[in-house]
């Protein structure tokens, strides 16, 4: 009998519940923390949508980019800024984040759980500063209040607006923070064994290898 049909849903809860948990509290941290100078930022959200693609896999990689859509929707109509143009960038950056991720675990497979994670924070990590840097460039292309030079590029990517505090590389700074902390919640789905004997089975197997 290969691994697969020996899991059941109740194998299986482990792994989905933390998973579950992740996601969800990543998407109701953001939305607890936007009104916060403090902690702006700080939410994981290349983490769970790449983490979240890398351990749903191809068939759920589009619920935590869903969710935090949402999210970004619910901020905007209770700050009066409505559905504009940076959610829907927003958008496409979390789908596609949550596609890469998934593309990642495929291709990964069953691997070894030291790689895998590996992969996942790396991934997570080059995700948010790209996020970061065409996310600051999509404001610089749209914001009269900048130059439209290099000069005025660089400083989007920098300093940001003087009258806006903090300065914009802090953001970036508390983004890789928070999706590292995200990463390492999620580390037991990949070397915690009651959570880790739950993933294995539902994991693609390497092309080639037998069940």
């Amino acid at each position: 009998m290969s691994p697969i049909s020996q899991s059941s849903p109740a194998s299986r809860w482990p792994r989905v519940t933390w998973i579950a948990a992740l996601i969800v509290l990543t998407a109701g941290y953001r939305l607890a923390t936007a009104g916060s100078t403090d902690l702006m930022n700080t939410s994981p959200l290349m983490a769970a949508c790449f983490g979240g693609g890398l351990l749903l896999g191809w068939r759920y990689a589009w619920v935590p980019a869903v969710l935090l859509v949402i999210g970004d929707l619910f901020l905007g109509l209770a700050h009066g800024t409505g559905i504009g143009g940076y959610t829907l960038f927003s958008g496409v950056v979390y789908t596609l984040a949550a596609a890469v991720g998934a593309a990642t675990g495929s291709r990964l497979g069953n691997g070894r759980p030291g790689v895998r994670w590996a992969a996942m924070l790396g991934g997570t990590l080059v995700s948010s500063l790209l996020f970061y840097a065409v996310a600051n460039s999509y404001v610089w292309l749209v914001s009269p209040l900048y130059d439209k030079s290099l000069a005025g590029w660089w400083q989007s990517q920098t300093t940001g607006l003087p009258q806006f505090q903090p300065q914009a590389w802090v953001f970036l700074v508390r983004s890789l923070i928070g999706d590292s902390v995200w990463c390492v919640l999620a580390a037991p789905l990949f070397f915690w064994a009651p959570v880790r004997a739950a993933v294995a089975p539902l994991m693609p197997r390497p092309e080639g290898q037998a069940a």
